[in-house]
């Protein structure tokens, strides 16, 4: 719970408990007569809600979290008071009951809000005083959003019909609210007995906004109408000042239409500014591809409008339509307020390879869309904080970043909602029904990973008990062997990877090895807390749990698994992605991995992977077992076509064995989800990110993966094709770079850069070159040979 004390309540508009899609306007005024010292405002809704004080808008929010961990924000508004009469205006939004396939966007309406003044009186100081949210505050449905209005699919709200003319400036001092009702009051604030009943302080923070405008102009169609100048408003056009656009839908049944393009996903709040001189209709449509959905209707009135929607949008494309016009309407600016989390620093990587180049910064990209107030799965469709795609993006965070908070705070708030038997949901921020027993697995493996980059023992401490409840729910799914078992149960969705391939029933292989690696890295940060014990007796079951994957999942006089056993014997199905679970997890000796690689996977011996998430553990275990180039070609191969076909950000999953399509839309088959168009495929999803991390700490070879222990290893990687490569990796330390280039003799020239203070290691390096100078270390020397395309298989040099 947050320290300070709040003497706010929960409050909502009268007569709205039981409706869906409700939007509420709330206000109170208040008088400052002294010198304000200080002004610190508290406030959270549930679900959304926009701020203003005396008419200007302060920010928006919260951070989406579960009933029963609630976040609110704080904002310092002391230059935003005045003297004499002030004002506190909010809009919140509440979803209502409608089913959402995610199970967010729960709870009843409320919103809290607390000014807490400090003034200076002349007779007694520094004076305190509050101005808390409560039944004295007026609060109205707003009368500008329509109701009855539609869904925008299953996985979100609702579109916005916002009526311009009933926007009566309710958030001035001026305003005069005393045909309002009084607000209601919800609840007390952080009462156990509340659907809220804490009250977190913003963990990571505000979320950066730029201002950016479309690119380009898809299609201007007039549709019996008139569009003049559609360009006028395009970013190129800022520099010389926007010029407006002359819209004419007076024809009777006209609906003119401008279709802009941003150059790529972006995710925020568009604002125009539209005068229409008669009113008029004004909607707005939206896509990740040119599949355009209708979002947002605006209801002009006469004069200036300024319109923005209080939801959030992703899209590419933006189509502006017209109707109804009774004169020419004109669009003054159109505009996005683009959001993500503000990371710090910013790394780099470039290498002989254009193609790469680009899978890199798509990449990075991606991730950064996706980075919002948690990781998302995807801005568009659902916007959710799903646990593996958190853990891929994350790797690309400490390798790309030197800010983990969003990390830290998305990983926490996934164990908030564990469930009381001890399983980790699949998906968050708010507690549902979604159980994948693999990602309870890839939770863990983010926690350590973000132990071991920050050594952050507070957190350690702070998941310790999670961790504890998570182990013993392992256990419990145990069969006499010690496999887990019966991992495909109705209740629950057995991941492993989006595909139809993997036959998943009973003891599932991938299951019971991710369970393995699962309890191995539980032992080391048991260890980590000098809980020895458990330490060994988490290596001791995950060594009878080893031996038992091999006994019995083998398939006979082989060294591969197969999918999964059953009371009728083993699966006939064999796939890659069990046997590379087998080998990323190490059930698998390392000729097994070997063999299995070279014989089965490179010879297509087994069903192709389509999906761009289980590509991380593909690539990862190539690296790890000598086959840098065979991974390199992989990520030429499958990320570079979704380059070819037109991919800004990361696609969902992709086919490149498909017929040549520019998306992958769900009339196409690309996902297992194929002809079911009430599933939005998702074209910016952070867990395609893999290649960005892979690409500077293997092929460069900047390995920040213990770089909370100080130390930095540096293992380049030489590839045939690929001349020169370099990366610059930010830390807490500071900026580390890397770079290395083909001579002429074949011989691999190596140049690396750091801060004095951190412990490293590189490949032997011949001719080795050390300067220290203005609290950094240069490196430098050959590499002489190259085995299986890893340099760091030679021999390996330390120091600081």
């Amino acid at each position: 719970m947050g320290t300070e004390h709040w003497s706010a309540n929960w409050i909502w508009a009268p007569d709205t408990a039981s409706a869906n899609n409700v939007y509420v306007e709330a206000r109170t005024t208040f008088k400052i007569n002294q010198p304000v010292e200080s002004a610190m405002l508290r406030v959270s809704a549930n679900q959304s809600y926009k701020l203003y004080i005396n008419g200007m808008e302060v920010g928006r929010g919260p951070a989406p979290a579960d009933l029963k961990w609630m976040s609110y924000d704080t904002y310092d508004a002391a230059n935003d008071l005045r003297e004499g009469v002030n004002v506190i205006a909010l809009v919140a939004h509440n979803f209502g009951k409608d089913p959402i396939v995610t199970h967010q966007l729960q709870g009843p309406g409320g919103l809290i809000c607390q000014l807490d003044l400090n003034e200076e009186d002349a007779s007694q100081g520094i004076v305190t005083r509050s101005i808390a949210s409560g039944s004295d505050w007026k609060c109205r449905r707003s009368p500008r959003w329509k109701e009855g209005v539609s869904r925008l699919h299953l996985w979100g709200g609702y579109r916005e019909m916002i009526d311009m003319a009933e926007d009566d400036g309710w958030e001035e001092p001026e305003y005069d609210d005393s045909a309002w009702p009084f607000a209601v009051t919800v609840s007390e604030a952080e009462h156990p007995e509340s659907v809220w009943p804490r009250l977190l302080p913003r963990e990571i923070p505000f979320l950066q906004e730029t201002w950016i405008s479309p690119e380009a102009v898809v299609a201007a169609e007039s549709y019996f109408g008139g569009i003049l100048s559609p360009e006028g408003l395009l970013a190129e056009k800022r520099k010389y000042g926007m010029k407006a656009v002359e819209v004419d839908a007076s024809v009777p049944g006209s609906y003119p239409q401008i279709t802009y393009d941003f150059g790529k996903e972006v995710v925020g709040y568009p604002e125009l500014e539209v005068y229409a001189e008669q009113g008029g209709v004004l909607q707005l449509y939206y896509g990740e591809s040119l599949e355009l959905a209708l979002a947002d209707t605006f209801l002009l009135r006469k004069g200036r409008n300024k319109l923005t929607p209080l939801g959030r949008r992703a899209f590419r494309f933006m189509k502006a339509a017209v109707m109804a016009t009774p004169v020419p309407l004109q669009i003054e600016r159109l505009e996005l307020r683009f959001v993500h989390y503000p990371y710090s620093g910013g790394g780099e990587f470039r290498c002989s390879d254009e193609r790469l180049n680009r899978i890199w910064e798509t990449g990075r990209y991606t991730t950064i869309v996706n980075s919002q107030n948690h990781f998302e799965d995807c801005p568009h469709r659902e916007a959710a904080l799903w646990v593996a795609d958190s853990v891929i993006m994350a790797k690309v965070v400490y390798q790309t970043f030197s800010d983990t908070e969003l990390i830290r705070k998305s990983l926490m708030q996934a164990a908030r909602i564990q469930n009381p038997d001890g399983s980790i949901a699949g998906t968050g921020p708010q507690r549902n029904p979604f159980l994948l027993p693999d990602f309870c697995a890839h939770w863990l493996f983010g926690v350590s990973e973000y132990y071991l980059y920050t050594q952050d023992k507070a957190f350690l401490h702070e998941v310790w008990p999670y961790v504890e409840k998570l182990v013993s729910w392992f256990k419990a799914q145990e069969d006499e062997s010690g496999l887990f078992a019966n991992a495909n149960r109705d209740s629950w969705w057995c991941f492993i990877d989006w595909t139809d391939d993997i036959e998943r029933k009973d003891r599932v292989t991938a299951v019971s090895c991710f369970y393995y690696k699962f309890l191995i890295t539980a032992a080391l940060m048991a260890a980590e807390l000098s809980e020895s014990g458990t330490a060994a007796v988490f290596l001791e079951q995950a060594a009878a749990l080893r031996l038992s994957i091999r006994h019995r999942l083998r398939v006979p006089g082989t060294f591969v698994f197969a999918d999964c056993l059953t009371d009728e014997g083993l699966s006939t199905s064999i796939t890659a992605q069990t046997n590379f679970a087998a080998a990323w997890s190490g059930v698998m000796e390392d000729g097994e991995a070997e063999a299995f690689i070279r014989d089965y996977y490179l010879q297509e011996q087994l069903p192709p992977i389509r999906g761009a998430f289980f590509q991380f553990i593909v690539l990862e275990t190539l690296f790890s077992y000598g086959f840098a180039e065979q991974a390199i070609t992989q990520i030429r191969s499958y990320w570079g076509e979704m380059l070819d076909r037109g991919a800004t950000t990361w696609w969902e999953t992709f086919d490149p064995s498909l017929p040549f399509v520019t998306t992958p839309s769900p009339y196409l088959g690309h996902t297992p989800t194929y002809l079911q168009d009430s599933i939005p495929v998702s074209l910016s999803h952070g867990w395609g990110a893999s290649p960005t991390y892979l690409l500077s700490r293997e092929l460069v070879g900047i390995d920040m993966s213990e770089a909370g222990t100080g130390a930095i290893a540096f293992h380049p990687t030489i590839v045939e094709g690929i001349d020169w490569a370099e990366a610059t990796v930010p830390s807490a330390y500071g900026e580390i770079h890397a770079r290395w280039e083909r001579e002429a003799d074949g011989r691999i020239l190596f140049k690396a850069v750091l801060p004095a203070d951190v412990t490293w290691s590189t490949p032997d390096l011949d001719h080795m070159d050390l300067v220290q100078k203005e609290g950094k270390v240069c490196i430098s020397g050959k590499i002489p040979i190259c085995i299986n395309g890893n340099a760091d298989k030679i021999a390996i040099r330390e120091g600081k």
